[in-house]
């Protein structure tokens, strides 16, 4: 019996951790670059009202400081809803077809439960009538890999069981500066976090970002740079599908990844380009509840001592 529970106690502590605690936010920018990134901003609220749906879930085996979809949620509606004319809604797991009928943009933080061939059908008939959708990190992931090719076709590109691998980020991100999500930028992006690769992969994906992969799974430090692939991976992707368009990453693991200026900026770009807007009206939200006394902006703080994360579904769900 004392072996069992402590088999267990071993166990568990293995699988209730992040994987790359190695991991620190990269230090404050200020706040001029910041705003020499985002450039002259003329546009106060989007072209017309705006329905956000935001999809969470909840997740067992990690650390506070990683897929804390409800902290994440809260935070980033929590700046959403001080955009004029935006109104925002929650779905847990999974839009209902109402909030798939009323929505111009569908962002997805979680790991999606298996759906079904109806909720295919409502996620593609969205796309085809003009939705917009952004979907971060775990949300790429349905096993086993026919699904993953179901939700590709929704996606661009999802987890391929058997061939897709996880692991850290080990170097600054080449990216696409002449598209509009990511003007302003050097070429290259720091972010400090994990992502997949080698996945289901799309027909007319436009890759915006790549990265050299290093050792998959988990990470105890960075590696040399001989150790990383001669290929470079996707990291940031858009499909437009019908009339709908999908800006897509699997990076967002580190919860304090969404208190980095730099990756607000592309995550809120890339809302306003999937709903055909101007992202001026976002741009006031970047900034906003991370800038310091010295105008440097960001976080020093893992947030892996948090006490709040989720790890069963809400009451009566």
């Amino acid at each position: 019996m004392l072996t069992r529970v402590f088999l267990f106690l071993i166990l568990g502590s293995s699988i209730c951790q992040a994987q790359h605690t190695w991991q620190k936010p990269k230090p404050l920018i200020p706040r001029s670059k910041v705003e020499q990134i985002i450039g002259r901003v003329e546009q106060s609220e989007p072209s017309k009202d705006r329905r956000i749906v935001w999809v969470w879930g909840y997740d067992k085996p990690h650390q506070p400081g990683a897929h804390d979809y409800l902290r994440v949620r809260d935070l980033m509606t929590g700046l959403l809803a001080k955009v004029p004319r935006f109104t925002i809604e929650h779905a847990y797991l999974f839009p209902s077809q109402e909030q798939f009928e009323n929505a111009d943009l569908v962002v997805m933080y979680l790991h999606l439960p298996q759906l079904t061939t109806r909720q295919y059908s409502m996620f593609r008939s969205y796309l085809q009538r003009g939705g917009g959708v952004v979907a971060i990190h775990e949300t790429a992931i349905m096993r086993p890999s026919s699904e993953g090719k179901k939700l590709a076709e929704c996606l661009g590109m999802a987890w391929d069981e058997g061939r897709s691998q996880w692991g850290a980020i080990f170097e600054d991100i080449t990216i696409d500066n002449a598209h509009p999500i990511f003007k302003g930028f050097p070429n290259k992006l720091s972010i400090v976090d994990e992502f997949y690769w080698d996945l289901h992969r799309m027909d007319g994906v436009n890759v915006l970002g790549t990265v050299r992969t290093g050792p998959p799974k988990r990470s105890s430090a960075r590696v040399p740079e001989s150790m990383l692939s001669k290929s470079r991976s996707p990291m940031f992707w858009t499909l437009e599908s019908g009339a709908g368009r999908v800006f897509g990453t699997t990076l967002g693991h580190n919860t304090f990844s969404y208190y980095d200026p730099e990756l607000r900026i592309v995550l809120f770009r890339a809302m306003a380009w999937a709903m055909k807007e101007s992202a001026d009206p976002l741009m006031p939200l970047v900034c906003e509840g991370i800038t310091n006394q010295q105008n440097r902006v960001g976080t020093t703080d893992d947030m892996r001592d948090w006490k709040g994360k989720r790890r069963a579904p809400p009451s009566g769900d």
